[in-house]
């Protein structure tokens, strides 16, 4: 992700279009390929030392903005050392021993009392000892290692960040879809539930496997737009990686009135999505493990479909599972803090339905506790019979409750 002051984007009238570079360009390649040596060849360099090295290169370009945007990129492929507590316990222990030596009045010789106080923590040099005192500050962190990268795929990186830039601050957002791969179809709707993003999904009639998700936006929230705005963000490779998309988002930048980004596949946007291996957050994977383990009459299903609920609205299940012995076919349904719009709606279509599907739903605490919700909560039989509650992510106990509901 890049920082507000490192997007680039022109904003004429009510439109906002990111300036994208050239990822042909040989100035760029060349830019890349020499911030990315400092890095691939700085291992236990500090933060602070790293930062000094890439100046004069960032200095040297063209454009500072897009140097340190592609900077900003390198250095989120890096792993630095994290604070380790024994550094703050001996930092401690170095003040407590410097306020004893200062109390008692031994000396009055900066010199000597500096030595005493190194020669109490075992050293004989101070300047070393002082050195070392901070060494945990983030500036003072070493580098660990780095994950290189060739420059093209950099600068298709930047470019997309550039478009996710913008999403941060987005107050909703449509994206119209059509992707006849129906793995990939499975894949995309998989990330929408990993980011934990919730999507009204209608079908377009007149396109086969064409489908409008209307997403919340960051600013439309109350409690949680930050964590919120990078999921959203950080959803836009898997759009990326359809056959046909078109996104349309209101975002307000600051203090600027709001505007419209359009984005879509015409714009050679590229996602690592499709040649990295697939991630799965770790809260899916500990449950899956766990859900193994302590569910032996119930059986994860690889994929979720998709659930017709009438009057043209979808539904993408978090999670889908097969009874090992009877053979039910349950799904469920997870809504987490910033879901409040669409647990309503959901539960009213599920309370309505003559025939609704094995949908059980789970609840964040922090949204049911909302006065709002809480009322909905105790007056849908749906809930009573086939919801809970859950803090963070589900207990398998619960879930299977949910399951055998049905």
């Amino acid at each position: 992700m890049l920082t507000r002051d490192l997007l680039r984007f022109d904003r004429r009238k009510e439109r906002l279009t990111p300036r994208f570079v050239d990822s042909g360009s040989q100035l760029l390649r060349n830019l890349v390929r020499d911030l990315a040596a400092v890095y691939a060849t700085g291992e236990g360099q500090s933060r602070e030392e790293l930062a000094e090295a890439v100046v004069p290169l960032i200095n040297a370009s063209r454009s500072q903005q897009v140097a340190k945007g592609l900077n900003k990129l390198l250095l989120d492929r890096c792993t630095f050392r994290e604070s380790q507590e024994e550094l703050a316990e001996a930092r401690l222990a170095t003040f407590q021993a410097a306020a004893r030596h200062l109390r008692s009045g031994e000396t009055n010789d900066l010199t000597a009392y500096r030595l005493a106080v190194a020669r109490d923590r075992g050293s004989e040099d101070p300047d070393r000892l002082a050195e070392g005192l901070h060494a945990d500050l983030p500036v003072r962190q070493p580098l660990l290692s780095f994950d290189p990268i060739e420059p093209e795929p950099l600068l298709d990186r930047y470019n997309l960040a550039l478009a996710q830039g913008p999403l941060y601050w987005a107050d909703r957002l449509t994206l119209e879809i059509w992707e006849p791969d129906a793995g990939r179809r499975r894949q995309f709707f998989r990330y929408l539930k990993w980011f934990q993003l919730l999507a009204r999904i209608t079908p377009v009639p007149e396109i086969t496997n064409g489908f409008v998700l209307e997403l919340d936006g960051p600013l439309s929230l109350f409690d949680v737009p930050r964590k919120y705005g990078f999921k959203l963000a950080g959803f836009l490779p898997a759009v990326c990686a359809l056959y046909r998309w078109k996104l349309r988002a209101q975002v307000r930048l600051g203090d600027l009135p709001s505007a419209t980004l359009e984005l879509d596949d015409t714009l050679g946007l590229k996602s690592h999505f499709a040649h990295e291996a697939t991630y799965i957050p770790d809260e899916f994977a500990t449950f899956e493990a766990k859900f193994r383990q302590e569910a032996p009459d119930w059986e994860i299903q690889p994929h979720t479909p998709l659930l017709d609920l009438g009057s043209q609205e979808m539904v993408v299940p978090d999670f889908s599972f097969q009874e090992r012995a009877g053979g039910r076919l349950v799904h469920l349904e997870l809504f987490h803090r910033w879901h409040g719009a669409h647990l309503p709606r959901r539960l009213a279509t599920l309370d309505a339905m003559e025939s609704p599907p094995r949908l059980a739903i789970g609840i964040d605490r922090a949204l049911a506790k909302q006065p709002a919700n809480a009322a909905v909560l105790q007056t849908s039989g749906w809930f009573h019979a086939h919801g809970f509650p859950f803090n963070q992510f589900p207990p398998v106990k619960r879930v299977v409750a949910a399951l055998e509901s049905f």
